[in-house]
């Protein structure tokens, strides 16, 4: 009796206590009524996603409340998971965009369990469909703004006409007497896929990237291949990253670690902007790769944790967390992530300054960077249409790199030892507030953001040996602030985007020198930099699609103003440097053009389009890097803009093949240029530093297939040629290098168990020859493995990885300097322009490491991300050298 009564009472938990009457009910507000009805279950999904969907339903009192929930959500494209006591709720089309409306017969009564199916407006591959509930209501999620609409049921004439994807309101069906013909639809699920103006990556149609994080994902996307952690976009060197379209400044080391902690499952795509247009063209130009999040809002509080240890020549590890707390209207997410990364780079390099003497630099460089970053990210959404939000960032770092350095130079032997490390941690803040405003439901959209970003950035380099006691010392400010407009018009004959945007820059630098110095008799004072630049910024552009047809074309103008005082040491006026000092104002006009044609099976696309890229602080500052006692690097003050121009030709197809012939031409680009100074006692000296000297053409083919082999098996080959020709004029000399580069990789992904939850990537890439300017790479190449395991209903994964095992990247290098020979007393008539130098480098970046990640709280984590539209402090980030 006690057994029965015990079943009995948990049946009765377990069921829906009364009946529930939903009619035209949003879906989202029916799943919360069935939630608050018990406490047996906790129903979980994601508000946004399935408010469109509507409900007409009577659920009987005394249904299961798995079965009630089943009921309410119908034939719609959602997946209902019941986990134990949690039942999980997700929208398995994630389009913002939904083609909504309702079916009726000729009587005006609701035609239900209609199918409709949706195509491209040119082809018949499937992008989507559903079924009309009791009601007659349908709702597809869809992310095109054209498609080719497919209606058919029993009983009634099929309807197929081209739709807007929109609230299209009542449609009547018409009574068919006859027996429809079936209907066979062959579903394709692309992984790649081109628009008129990128190239998209689907990370959720890729089941072979389960377990990886962005940074992983980013060598599975075409295009983009990965050096170290740097990602290269072909011929055009490293690329920024956007988040959900905007610029993310955050830092350098900022944005690799926020890489390593977006796992796939967080992403819905990855975006390749090879020639960005219109708002797209972020104001410090180049190329971008635009990662797109999913929007997941579960109601309530969700989280999630992860860590990486590993080892290289030295111990490295990462702790990451974020908390995110979403209600309908409000949500708000805070990060953390921080840790210890370490790198050691073993470098020679031989200077072939004359026939019987050589100079020969041997390094041995340990580098240590600390940081920790929080971020508190916050959106509200009073209505449907409108949206404000913003985010609050702060970062502090604590690098420190030790390079113990031996010189022979002249047949005297010098060991030293240089130290680059700041005084002070360098910390970083930022705010950005913005507001979105939709007008409609067409697309008419108005956005205004504003960004503040400040960094102290205290640097110190000195260098010590016998004979010499070196001491560079700066204290740099960074303040940049910027307001942006966006304004997006759709119109019957194109879309409009128009808009424009205001920057300023305050950079002001105290440098001081310490030195002490037998070999030389040049001393050094203080130097101060106080610079600023204002730029002003407008674009329209016009964009439209038919049903194989898509253009885009658009048109950017820039106005750069600079407003810069420094005093400048006398070695860099013997550069020639201040020769620049007139040109207070530059005016540029950027236009660009993207033509699509779409076939059946194929897609051809053509891109062209001019930048400019402004050079970063570090590259401005004219503060000097010791790495051993006769070699440094500074900065220039008065560099200027680099201008490029792209053009592109791709093809696509549904079998795998995609392809690229290109053509990169940049002027005016920054080069570092160093300067060999031999003494008369036979002793050396370099100094390298950045100038407009470059002129560089490369032109391309870049081919790679993907093929899933069987269900458990995936391989993909790549392959890129190309000549690439640089110039560097220098004192009105020209130094040039031409070369055919090349560069292979081929990958594995394969499940190990039939529950897809092992699964082992391999991947290998071979550079024959590398050309990057005015430097040339020989051949070199390296493994990657990494086995990943999913486990507790997918919330915990855990994966061991390791990067180049066999130690195989060493690279050896010809480099192309400048060449001066003078005497204490003054200069002589021997000068040796544009001499070669040769670098051999062993990069020590085999890795082997440890990485797991839980998500609590529900199988969804909940995360919301808005970054900074600050376009210009990715500038204010020293960029890694050698040095």
């Amino acid at each position: 009796m006690r057994r029965f009564l015990l079943i009995a009472i948990c049946v009765f938990c377990t069921t829906v206590h009364a009946q529930h009457v939903f009619n035209g009910t949003s879906l989202s507000k029916a799943l919360i009524e069935l939630d608050q009805s018990t406490k047996h279950y906790d129903i979980s999904f994601v508000y946004d996603e399935l408010e469109d969907f509507t409900v007409t339903k009577t659920v009987k009192r005394g249904r299961s409340v798995p079965d009630a929930v089943r009921e309410v959500c119908g034939f719609y494209p959602v997946r209902v998971v019941v986990r134990g006591h949690n039942i999980l709720v997700e929208c398995m089309q994630k389009d913002r965009t939904k083609l909504i409306g309702r079916l009726v017969g000729p009587d005006r009564q609701p035609v239900a369990y209609a199918n409709i199916t949706l195509f491209p407006p040119s082809d018949t591959t499937y992008i989507g469909g559903g079924v009309s509930n009791e009601a007659g209501d349908f709702v597809i999620p869809c992310g095109k703004s054209q498609a080719k609409v497919r209606i058919s049921c029993v009983g009634f004439k099929t309807i197929e006409r081209q739709m807007p994807i929109d609230n299209v309101g009542t449609i009547r069906m018409q009574i068919e007497n006859n027996n429809l013909d079936n209907i066979t639809v062959s579903r394709r699920i692309p992984i790649i896929r081109s628009e008129a103006d990128r190239l998209q990556y689907i990370v959720r149609n890729d089941k072979f990237a389960c377990g990886l994080n962005a940074q992983e994902l980013l060598s599975r996307v075409p295009m983009v291949t990965m050096v170290g952690s740097q990602a290269m976009i072909l011929g055009k060197g490293p690329a920024h990253y956007m988040l959900n379209g905007r610029i993310t400044d955050i830092g350098d080391e900022a944005i690799l670690q926020k890489l390593r902690t977006l796992r796939s499952e967080d992403i819905e795509r990855i975006e390749v902007l090879s020639n960005p247009s219109g708002r797209d063209m972020i104001e410090i130009g180049g190329c971008y790769i635009n990662i797109v999040l999913r929007r997941d809002q579960t109601l309530g509080w969700r989280g999630d944790v992860g860590m990486e240890s590993g080892v290289s020549d030295d111990w490295s590890g990462r702790a990451n967390g974020s908390v995110s707390y979403a209600s309908e209207k409000f949500d708000m997410t805070i990060d953390a992530h921080g840790g210890r990364t370490t790198q050691t780079t073993v470098n020679k390099i031989t200077y072939n300054v004359e026939e019987d003497c050589d100079f020969i630099s041997s390094t041995h460089a340990r580098q240590s960077d600390k940081e920790l970053v929080a971020n508190l990210t916050f959106r509200y959404q009073p209505s449907k249409n409108l949206e404000l939000g913003g985010m609050l960032s702060w970062q502090t770092q604590w690098p420190e790199k030790v390079i113990n350095g031996v010189v022979n130079a002249g047949g005297s032997i010098i060991d030293s030892e240089a130290h680059q490390d700041p005084d002070d941690n360098t910390t970083t803040k930022s705010l950005t507030a913005y507001c979105d405003w939709r007008f409609d439901s067409k697309g008419k959209h108005l956005g205004l953001t504003y960004s503040d970003y400040k960094k102290d950035d205290d640097g110190k380099s000195e260098v010590s040996s016998f004979t010499t006691m070196k001491g560079f010392e700066s204290d740099v400010d960074y303040h940049i602030r910027s307001a942006r407009l966006d304004l997006t018009l759709p119109f019957p004959v194109a879309t409009i985007d128009v808009g424009g945007s205001y920057t300023d820059i305050r950079n002001h630098a105290n440098i001081n020198t310490q030195l002490s110095n037998t070999l030389s008799s040049v001393s050094y004072a203080g130097d101060i930099l106080d610079y600023q630049e204002m730029t002003k910024a407008a674009y329209l552009s016009l964009h439209h699609a038919w049903d194989k047809f898509a253009i885009k074309a658009g048109l950017r103008y820039e106005h750069i103003g600079w407003d810069e005082e420094a005093k400048v040491n006398s070695t860099i006026r013997y550069l020639g440097l201040t020769t620049m000092i007139g040109e207070t104002s530059k005016d540029y006009w950027l236009p660009s053009l993207s033509l699509s044609y779409k076939m059946e099976d194929h897609q051809i696309n053509i891109k062209w389009g001019e930048s400019c890229v402004r050079p970063n602080f570090y590259d401005l500052n004219p503060f000097r890097i010791y790495k051993s006692a006769f070699e440094y690097s500074g900065g220039n003050p008065f560099l200027r803009p680099s201008r490029f121009s792209d053009m592109e030709l791709n093809y696509q197809n549904n079998k795998g093949i995609y392809a690229c012939a290109y053509h990169h031409h940049g002027s005016n680009m920054v080069m570092r240029v160093s300067n060999i100074s031999m003494f008369e006692d036979s002793r050396y000296q370099t100094e390298t530093t950045p100038l407009n000297i470059g002129r560089i053409n490369q032109t391309g083919l870049y081919l790679r297939y993907q093929r899933q082999l069987s269900v458990h098996l995936m391989a993909t080959a790549e392959a890129d040629a190309y000549h690439h020709g640089a110039t560097a004029q220098y004192d009105d000399k020209d130094c040039h290098i031409n070369g055919w580069g090349s560069r292979m990789a081929v990958s594995a992904d394969c499940y190990l168990n039939s529950l897809h939850t092992l699964l082992l990537n391999v991947r290998y890439q071979h550079w024959f020859a590398d050309y990057r300017d005015m430097t040339k790479t020989d051949s070199y190449g390296y493994f990657n493995f990494a086995l990943r395991y999913a486990m507790l209903d997918d919330r915990l994964k855990l994966s061991i990885v390791a990067n180049d095992p066999f130690h195989q990247h060493v690279t050896n290098e010809v480099m192309w300097s400048n060449m001066i020979s003078y005497s204490d007393k003054g200069y002589v008539s021997r000068q040796l322009y544009h001499y070669p130098f040769y670098s051999r480098t062993l990069h020590h970046s085999h890795y082997i490491g440890f990485t797991a990640t839980y998500a609590f709280g529900g199988r969804k984590v909940h995360h919301i991300h808005r970054d900074i539209d600050n376009t210009e402090s990715k500038r204010a980030e020293k960029q890694k050298t050698n040095n």
